[in-house]
């Protein structure tokens, strides 16, 4: 299996669910923007083929450039283009993955509470903005859940962090939102946030699990067992 192409199919395959249930997407042959009011996220444009400086011209020409991001990987757009057009890097993730055979079932302390009603996506949205400092709405959330598992680990009777299980295919798994709020950090939870959605996967069936990791959590997956497959660079217009 081509992990690059799986990881970025789930990436943008979520992308493009949220903006097609709670927001705007637009997809064609060239390019799609998936963007949602009143949100941080996704509000993501990305390329289906290496753009021109006519299409990319076009493109920001048609949509509302403020607050959209741009991710470029695999080398798809120069970044002298972007930046010519007054974009410059927010940050830079790695697309990592995993196959799940052969993974052992490793213990965690935490408990562990599936997203399925209002409250709980009101609660998981707060627990998201805590721990990565940008806003999801819940209403996406809950509009969402019926394809997305979205998961709340809690530490006794406090809800401490955040995770995401969004399977496009039946064979891959994208762990995305492994995030600890700030107050509980430093203690471990994030490898039982990652150990339990890495089990849950498992018994739905996965063979891999993809993910996109910042420098900061990528010590915590190499461990795990995943590998670096390629770099994501994300571009900005402020």
């Amino acid at each position: 299996m081509d992990l690059i192409t799986a990881n970025i199919n789930n990436l943008t395959s979520l992308w493009s669910l949220a903006g097609s249930k709670d927001g705007q997407l637009l997809d064609d042959e060239n390019f799609a923007i998936s963007t949602v009011s009143e949100s941080e996220w996704p509000n993501k444009l990305w390329f289906h083929r290496p753009p021109t400086q006519e299409l990319l011209e076009e493109i920001l020409n048609r949509c509302e450039r403020d607050g959209i991001t741009i991710p470029i990987w695999q080398n798809i757009a120069p970044e002298g283009l972007l930046k010519s057009h007054g974009f410059s890097i927010k940050n830079e993730l790695t697309g990592m993955s995993l196959q799940l055979k052969g993974i052992q079932n490793r213990p965690y302390r935490l408990s562990f509470q599936k997203v399925s009603d209002t409250n709980s996506a009101t609660l998981w949205s707060k627990l998201f903005h805590k721990a990565f400092g940008y806003f999801i709405s819940p209403k996406t959330v809950e509009l969402t859940m019926d394809r997305v598992d979205y998961l709340i680990g809690n530490h006794g009777p406090q809800s401490i962090g955040t995770a995401v299980i969004y399977m496009d295919t039946p064979k891959v798994a994208g762990i995305h939102s492994i995030g600890v709020v700030p107050k509980h950090r430093r203690k471990g939870y994030a490898a039982d946030l990652l150990n339990y959605v890495l089990d849950l996967a498992k018994h739905q069936g996965a063979i891999y699990a993809t993910l996109q990791a910042s420098s900061m959590a990528k010590e915590l997956y190499l461990k795990t067992g995943f590998q670096e497959d390629f770099l994501i660079q994300n571009f900005v217009k402020h």
